[in-house]
């Protein structure tokens, strides 16, 4: 009997102990979600129209956003966040967005999310074209000054 109630009581300290698991916290000081990076990414979504025309219709540019530490936007309405260059001409053709706190200034947790830039409208840099085709590129600076990758578009066609 005692031999029988060792082994029982062994068996039982073994199931015990390899049910025991060590709680981890990915989480780390500098970086609050490893997974999402401090530096904000962006992702190009969706542009549309594809071919607009000039002076008139506006393009609307969707991006996916990510940003580990939750700094992107401001409060200052004079401060802009997103760049939007039109490659025709990368030193003349930037427009600059205002984009608002993403989340609540001085927390520092991760955020995702979508949202939609949008060029009111476009010209033709050569009045003697009846079209022209462009790329944008677009890219988002956080509070921190980290600038996001850069994304570019696929052509869209400015018709007069």
């Amino acid at each position: 009997m005692k031999n029988m109630l060792r082994s029982t009581l062994f068996f039982m300290i073994l199931i015990l102990l390899g049910s025991c698991t060590k709680e981890t916290n990915s989480m780390t000081e500098n970086d609050p979600n490893p997974q999402i990076g401090a530096i904000p990414t962006i992702e190009l979504m969706e542009v549309v129209p594809t071919t607009a025309q000039q002076y008139t219709d506006s393009i609307a540019f969707t991006i996916q956003y990510q940003d580990g530490d939750g700094d992107l936007g401001n409060d200052d309405p004079d401060i802009p966040s997103i760049k939007l260059i039109d490659n025709r001409d990368p030193d003349l053709l930037i427009f600059d967005y205002h984009l608002s706190p993403r989340a609540p200034e001085g927390s520092e947790l991760a955020i995702q999310g979508e949202l939609t830039i949008v060029l009111p409208n476009s010209i033709l840099i050569d009045d003697s074209n009846q079209s022209e085709t462009t790329t944008f590129s677009i890219s988002i600076t956080d509070r921190a000054g980290n600038q996001s990758n850069l994304v570019e578009t696929e052509p869209i066609t400015i018709i007069q």
